[in-house]
């Protein structure tokens, strides 16, 4: 996996100010049909997602800051009409199908979330970083790409330029998040749910299997125009022990873990470091089962904190969340080799 990662004055150009903010996953406002019920209407029919072949992953095309969103047609007469500039929120879950919660601690819907957790008070972020014109999206999502969040170097941003960020796309500390991307095995989403964690975002988690798995349980995608009301201002409260320095890897104090190839944990790495790839944690595009996690992981011991490191953000990104979703103190250290 190589790290892409654009420049501050490209993060600029795909974050242009307006005065915006987030939606919930119940939409901006599209006419009279809730969330919930567009998303039972479409399931119960057989129309099939516009614009998306079998096998060809749907992605989002659309940017923070900007008042169009682009996407494929969708099936719903209310989402031809552009939204309006209030955010709906509709109380109840919608459950789909597919749910896996029973594989995993109940501690890890603290990050994890699950197909049949949905809330209508949640604000989508798409933070795939490949956009094309005319591509779907989660109904209401807000795109902000994974590359916005890291600097061309692959370190995170400063902690006032990620809350600038946040912040000129409509969110504030307060949102209840859910980040996906077009793949989950990427990286890109549990990357910048690791940056929001480090931000004290509490109320932010991962879609299970990101937006593959939410195409493969049949849920609805959109191309609704919204326009968005506000900016919001972003207080952040940094968990800075959430990336660890290099005093704190050599000290022994935690257990690394090298999520880079085989070959290159072969060449060199840290001392007494576990090899544990994203590979080895995902199958099918998703977390491995519980059961299986906790094999993978029996050489480390639970009551001591892990450091995972890697030259590229978001293998390290995917290692780390799988050990978060299994109750381990863990955290991310950049390897620069």
């Amino acid at each position: 996996m190589k790290t892409v990662l654009f420049s501050l004055s490209v993060m600029l150009l795909v974050l242009t100010p307006a005065t915006q903010s987030a939606c919930s996953i119940s939409g901006c406002g599209s006419g009279g049909e809730t969330w919930t019920q567009t998303a039972q209407a479409f399931i119960d029919s057989d129309v099939p997602i516009v614009g998306v072949t079998s096998g060809q992953p749907a992605s989002s095309s659309f940017s923070a800051g900007n008042t169009t969103v682009n996407a494929t047609a969708s099936s719903s007469a209310s989402s031809a009409r552009a939204a309006v500039t209030t955010t709906k929120k509709v109380a109840g879950v919608y459950v789909a199908p597919g749910s896996r919660a029973d594989q995993f601690p109940a501690a890890a819907a603290r990050i994890l979330k699950a197909l049949d957790a949905l809330s209508e008070d949640e604000v989508a972020i798409d933070v795939s970083d490949s956009r094309s014109a005319g591509q779907a999206h989660l109904r209401g999502a807000v795109g902000i790409p994974y590359r916005a969040f890291f600097y061309e170097n692959g370190s995170l941003r400063s902690i006032p330029e990620l809350a600038s960020l946040l912040g000129s796309a409509g969110i504030s500390e307060k949102d209840d998040l859910m980040i996906y991307s077009d793949t989950f095995a990427s990286g890109e989403a549990t990357a910048v749910l690791w940056a929001l964690k480090y931000l004290g975002h509490e109320q932010a988690r991962a879609l299970d299997g990101g937006l593959d798995n939410w195409i493969g349980a049949s849920l609805p995608l959109e191309s609704l125009e919204a326009s968005f009301a506000r900016t919001a201002v972003y207080n952040a409260s940094p968990k800075i022990e959430l990336l660890a320095d290099y005093d704190y890897v050599i000290s022994g104090r935690a257990q690394p873990v090298d999520a880079r190839d085989f070959l290159e944990w072969g060449e060199t790495r840290i001392d007494n470091a576990t090899w544990i790839s994203s590979e080895g944690v995902l199958a099918d595009g998703r977390l491995r089962r519980g059961e299986e996690l906790n094999a993978t992981f029996a050489r480390l011991e639970k009551g001591r904190p892990v450091v995972v490191y890697s030259d590229d953000i978001r293998e390290a990104s995917v290692v780390w969340f799988a050990l978060r979703v299994m109750g381990y103190d863990a955290r991310i250290y950049r390897w620069v080799g």
